[in-house]
């Protein structure tokens, strides 16, 4: 909230702000606010209508693809698509002292691209059972 709205939600600030200013002062930012307000209102209705017919053609819409025979899914198209499933790991490395596996898709591990950089091949991290 903005120091404006703080003061004037509280009805005892609010009261003193009244007590304190005269009446021609009041009646001025009377007319102000409701004028700012008549506009708000407007702005709103406009947006409230809009809102409305669109809802309104979206239901048009709805009910001709129904009377059609389609569905929404079959103008979307197919279902999610299904996530390939994991990669089986083709590497493994020794990190921190923990045996981990790299499937040989994506970014390098670190410790393989310091041993590469180093002049290890890559098959030498080839796991046993896959080496051909």
């Amino acid at each position: 909230m903005n120091p404006i709205q703080e003061e004037l939600t509280s009805e005892r600030t609010l009261k003193k702000f009244l007590k304190e200013s005269d009446y021609t002062f009041l009646n001025m930012l009377n007319d102000r606010i409701s004028s700012a307000l008549a506009d708000k209102k407007a702005e709103h209705d406009e947006q409230e209508k809009q809102r409305i017919e669109r809802e309104n053609k979206r239901m048009e819409l709805m009910s001709l693809i129904e009377a059609e025979g389609f569905s929404l899914t079959d103008l979307i198209g197919s279902e999610a698509q299904v996530k390939s499933p994991k990669r089986k790991p083709k590497y493994e490395y020794i990190e921190g002292g923990v045996k981990k596996h790299w499937s040989g898709v994506g970014r390098t591990p670190r410790p393989i691209q310091n041993e590469l950089d180093a002049g290890k091949p890559l098959d030498s991290f080839l796991i046993a059972n896959q080496s051909s």
